[in-house]
């Protein structure tokens, strides 16, 4: 009998759990259509492309802009396990909010192992902080500010709603006014012992600084919890701890089980105008 590692795991079945692209066929076709989605949507939507939103080269985003004025502003967090992509594949989170009437950006941020965690989740701070203050130069309504992500970008949006946004940024407490986050990552201890350390290169106190679950919202707003029917298993148990833990801290919560999808199709939904996901994403900002 092999070793426990973490919890009832050993160490195959946890790299098993947190395998993320062994757990579909066909991972390739995913990069082919992120790219094409990407790329009409850069065609489709008109706005501003390649902005800085900080002092890192990295630290650009492109902001897809309805023809609405005062139009609530939404911001998504790529995935890529914290090691891969950027805004140029994710462009296609725009293809259905911003038609509904949002002024839509997507940002790029560093990547591991060249920077730590703890640079990734500051950097996306940055972008919120900068979607908020620029958010009236593109015709939007910074007071309507919402945020999602998919996979690590999941993981991200937890942090940012763990963020003070009153202490740390001189911003309202409640600058984030809704969430959604997809296939997400809310406890990066276990990640520590699997596959995924060789980039993450997280230390015990690391992983518990940058674990959503054990650094709740600070400021309470509306959250959805989703991912894929056919996401792997630690996906599955770590949304549902989560949720366990934002009902506890009195957090509105909604779920979505996305039935059918694996992990990188539920990554799609928010292309989709009438998934349940992209609705009720779309509804939080009074659309």
């Amino acid at each position: 009998m092999s070793d426990k590692v973490w919890g009832d795991y050993d160490q195959v079945a946890l790299d098993e759990a947190y395998d993320a692209r062994g757990s579909v066929p066909d991972f390739d076709s995913y990069l082919v259509s992120y790219d094409e989605n990407s790329a009409r949507a850069r065609q489709d939507i008109p706005g501003a492309r390649d902005v800085a939103y900080g002092p890192h080269r990295d630290q650009q985003l492109d902001v897809f802009q309805t023809q609405e004025s005062g139009a609530p502003v939404h911001l998504f967090i790529h995935g890529g396990y914290w090691r891969r992509f950027t805004k140029q594949e994710n462009a296609f989170a725009a293809m259905a909010i911003a038609p509904a009437g949002a002024t839509v950006m997507v940002n790029s941020y560093s990547l591991c192992p060249d920077v730590h965690l703890d640079v990734i989740v500051r950097q996306c701070r940055d972008a919120v902080a900068w979607a908020y203050r620029n958010a009236e130069a593109h015709g939007a309504d910074p007071e309507r500010l919402t945020i999602s992500g998919h996979s690590a970008g999941g993981h991200l949006v937890g942090m940012m709603l763990a963020t003070d946004w009153a202490r740390d940024y001189g911003l309202p407490a409640n600058v984030i006014k809704a969430a959604t986050a997809i296939s997400g990552l809310f406890d990066l201890r276990p990640l520590r012992v699997a596959h995924t350390q060789e980039w993450l290169e997280l230390t015990p106190a690391a992983a518990e600084r940058n674990s959503p679950l054990l650094n709740l919202p600070v400021d309470k707003c509306p959250v959805m919890v989703a991912w894929g029917e056919n996401d792997p298993e630690g996906f599955h148990g770590q949304s549902e701890a989560y949720i366990a833990a934002l009902k506890k801290h009195g957090v509105e919560v909604a779920t979505e089980i996305l039935p059918g999808l694996d992990h990188f199709a539920a990554g799609n939904v928010l292309m989709e105008a009438e998934n349940p996901v992209t609705k009720w994403t779309i509804a939080q900002m009074g659309l």
